[in-house]
């Protein structure tokens, strides 16, 4: 009796995926199966569009050029330690508000997490371009590449 409906179950998960998998193909601004690496960026300054990955020296040039750090951690990690005037990103809208009342989305914003395993900066980078956030840094190092450096942390 329990065949049948295992058998009709893993024939509707198999049908889903083929699918979801040919209308992605399909789509004119198909989803990336699997996720692609942050460009390096070369130069700071001409960075416009996607996000992109920078080294602890590039954070520290855009840290000391007055640059938002956004830190993507959960709330209680970041209660225990941050990067110096950086923002907890909380909830997304709130971050969004508190964005676009104190710039333009055309300025720069870097966003970290713990560190390079971590993927909440990435993921969080991603979902500000696509509310139309065009100069995003990654700081892939992240809390933990910066508090051993000995750079101003609160």
């Amino acid at each position: 009796m329990l065949r049948v409906p295992l058998n009709q179950m893993l024939a509707i998960i198999i049908v889903s995926l083929a699918v979801g998998l040919f209308t992605n193909i399909l789509r004119s601004d198909r989803i990336p199966i699997l996720a692609q690496d942050l460009t390096l960026a070369e130069d700071i300054d001409e960075v416009s569009g996607e996000p992109v990955a920078v080294t602890l020296a590039q954070a520290k040039s855009l840290f000391d050029n007055g640059v938002v750090f956004v830190d993507a951690r959960d709330d209680e990690y970041f209660a225990d330690g941050h990067i110096q005037n950086a923002w907890n990103s909380g909830f997304f809208m709130e971050l969004m508000f508190k964005l676009d009342s104190l710039q333009s989305r055309d300025d720069g914003v870097v966003l970290y997490c713990s560190d390079d395993d971590c993927g909440s900066s990435e993921e969080l980078a991603n979902d500000l371009y696509n509310e139309g956030f065009t100069k995003l840094f990654v700081f892939k190092g992240g809390w933990l590449e910066w508090n051993e450096s000995g750079y101003p942390v609160e």
